[in-house]
């Protein structure tokens, strides 16, 4: 009988190893988008995926950097909550993440509050969210 070979046997650990990344992995589901308005100092980004809980929501900018005061962010339940960024955004650069902490409850909307500035091109913010794990009960009856 012949002995596996190295190259088979290095195949098989890095599937193996990818499988259990792609477990952990973490997807981030699209929520929407807006495109800035060089006219308004404001934007309000309209959920999508309105029938999933997320932990973790991430704006994107594509096209021009921008500076981004404020985020406030809408909910199911009627509550808000905003958070203080004052940070510039640069396309290609870091992502802006944000953990939603406190109750489950579904995300309506993010409003975008930004400096107003010359842009060749009006940048594009496109949000992105990673779900919370399901529990047992959520996943046999969905909508409750």
């Amino acid at each position: 009988m012949r002995p596996f070979s190295s190259p088979l046997v290095a195949v098989v650990l890095v599937l193996a190893l990818a499988t259990s990344l792609f477990g952990r992995g973490q997807f981030w589901d699209f929520l929407g988008y807006t495109q800035v308005d060089a006219g308004h100092d404001h934007g309000r980004i309209q959920i999508v995926r309105r029938d999933r809980l997320f932990r973790t929501i991430q704006l994107r900018v594509s096209g021009e950097a921008m500076f981004l005061d404020r985020v406030v962010m809408h909910f199911g339940n009627g509550t808000s909550q905003e958070l203080s960024v004052s940070q510039r955004i640069s396309p290609g650069g870091k992502d802006y993440a944000i953990d939603l902490p406190g109750e489950r409850r579904t995300l309506e909307s993010v409003e975008l509050w930004y400096y107003k500035e010359p842009w060749g091109h009006n940048p594009r913010v496109n949000l992105y969210g990673i779900r919370l794990p399901q529990t047992d009960a959520e996943a046999l009856a969905p909508g409750h």
